[in-house]
């Protein structure tokens, strides 16, 4: 963050923006692969094909996921439903936040924080470390919900085999069988 204290405000507004929405990004494939695999276990060609052609298609939005989630009753019935269900609102909110809205050329209390602001309704948001270590926070706690330990380990170092152990595998299963399929 001691980077931050010498930018211009659209430096830093690009910094969160790009670890907002590349966390987002990451979380939203973990969704729909967590979906991909309540559907189909086991990876298969059919299970390529849903997951690319269905849960990856334009149509298919962040928004779409967390609704079909919500309407599971396996997930309903998870300890850390709501847990989960409140961190893919936070980062859905924060995403789009950064996304959409405008830098707002005010002064801060803090050298690597800004302020963002809706368009229409001037509603504002402040970008800061803090708001960095609570998207943090629940892109783990997502991360280790959808058993995505692999980027759990990469990104921060955290290691979780307690749950989904073999899911590591059958990502790279998965990444096998997609790249051999006609479409790419």
């Amino acid at each position: 963050m001691d980077s931050l204290k010498n930018k211009t405000n659209e430096e830093k507004l690009d910094w969160y923006r790009g670890k907002i929405l590349s966390g987002s990004v990451e979380i939203e494939k973990a969704l729909g692969w967590r979906l991909r695999t309540y559907f189909f276990p086991k990876s298969t060609v059919q299970a390529s094909i849903f997951f690319q052609s269905v849960l990856n298609a334009n149509y298919f939005s962040f928004e779409r996921k967390i609704t079909l989630y919500k309407q599971i009753p396996y997930f309903k019935k998870l300890k850390n439903y709501n847990k989960i269900i409140n961190s893919l609102r936070f980062i859905q909110k924060i995403r789009n936040e950064v996304a959409h809205w405008e830098l707002l050329e005010v002064k801060t209390d803090s050298k690597d924080s800004i302020v963002i602001c809706h368009p229409i309704s001037f509603l504002k948001r402040k970008l800061n470390i803090n708001l960095i270590k609570e998207f943090t926070m629940n892109d783990q706690i997502l991360l280790k919900s959808f058993g995505w330990n692999y980027k759990l380990e990469t990104k921060y170092g955290v290691k979780n085999r307690s749950i989904f152990s073999k899911r590591n595998t059958e990502i790279r299963e998965f990444a096998r069988q997609l790249s051999k399929h006609p479409w790419n």
